[in-house]
């Protein structure tokens, strides 16, 4: 990874934008919609850029004095790449020369807008329509009402702190209001059963936890072959113990501060110990889960649950061979 993915913040700061063409007009429907002061460098204006009110027009020439206190620069005139790049970065600021990665410090990204809620793709400058058509079907997944969830949702953190535990329960109320059905209240426009469901959640998930193991199996080996439910929980997990020489790929695809505990001889010790600490506990194999570890959980009265994972072509061949007889009729209908 070339480029770092950040969000600036540019509330009441200046960017400063040399060019007054459609590739300054694109840049400046993009910085619109924050709260910067936009200042726009061109001996003339393109007609959009002339009606904005947030645009502040100066026509002089170019010159570096121009950038200071600036935020962020942006050339969009190709013939001033050079000098507003040097410009720049003496200063410090971060600069953009469209379509010339080469001057540049900084690049944007396609954006997918649902303020607070925004969703930045970038391509490192090599395939700006992958990154455009990955917009677009991005933009189809999400509401336009998310952010207005987001938002909603902020206004219960302090509630949220004050009531409900740290660690699984808080991330399981965040999950289910996000993604279940009180989500879909919201979205749907039915304030009052979003309401009625939120205390739910509340008495809920406020209640004292009570810890469960997860027996997952990751699959033969591909990361990509990780089912749905295993990633989820994988996301999910609390602890996760896993065998010693497990491929860390799939892990990788784990929540960041979920505790990690390779499995001793003893595997079961650690299930029961965690679990009983009110945690979820994913216990991740490579294969079938160890009956005998399902069953000692099971007999301690800890609600258990198995995922199974994809079969590896092998197994899947083993279980269901293919007849030779079948194989030479379908050779036979394709000729």
């Amino acid at each position: 990874m070339r480029y770092f993915p950040i969000f600036i913040d540019l509330d009441g700061r200046m960017v400063v934008i040399v060019g007054g063409g459609e590739e300054a007009l694109r840049k400046v429907r993009l910085l619109s919609r924050t709260a910067a002061r936009i200042v726009v460098v061109a001996d003339a204006l393109h007609p959009e850029l002339a009606a904005n009110p947030k645009v502040e027009w100066t026509s002089q020439p170019f010159s570096p004095v121009l950038l200071d206190g600036a935020a962020l620069a942006v050339c969009a005139d190709a013939t001033l790449n050079d000098a507003v790049s040097a410009a720049a970065q003496a200063r410090g600021i971060p600069v953009n020369a469209v379509d010339c990665a080469d001057l540049s410090t900084f690049i944007v990204p396609s954006i997918v807008d649902r303020a607070p809620v925004v969703v930045a793709i970038g391509t490192e400058g090599t395939a700006p329509m992958l990154g455009q058509g990955l917009r677009a079907r991005i933009d189809a997944m999400l509401p336009q009402a998310l952010g207005s969830l987001a938002e909603t949702a902020a206004r219960l953190r302090g509630r949220v702190a004050k009531t409900i535990p740290a660690g699984n329960r808080r991330r399981s109320f965040w999950q289910r209001l996000f993604f279940g059905d009180v989500r879909d209240s919201y979205l749907a426009g039915d304030l009052s059963g979003f309401q009625s469901g939120v205390e739910a959640l509340f008495r809920s998930e406020a209640a004292p936890a009570q810890g469960r193991v997860s027996f997952v199996d990751l699959g033969p080996g591909d990361p990509e072959l990780l089912t749905i439910k295993a990633q989820r929980k994988l996301l999910e997990a609390d602890v996760i113990v896993h065998d010693r020489f497990l491929d860390s790929a799939r892990l990788e695809m784990a929540r960041r501060d979920a505790v990690r505990i390779p499995a001793s001889r003893n595997a079961t010790a650690i299930l029961l110990e965690e679990a009983a600490a009110g945690r979820h506990v994913v216990r991740v194999s490579q294969g079938e889960a160890d009956v005998e570890e399902i069953l000692s959980v099971t007999e301690a009265g800890i609600p258990v649950e198995t995922v199974p994972g994809i079969s590896s072509p092998a197994r899947l061949q083993a279980a269901f061979p293919v007849r030779d007889d079948i194989s030479d009729a379908i050779l036979r209908a394709a000729s």
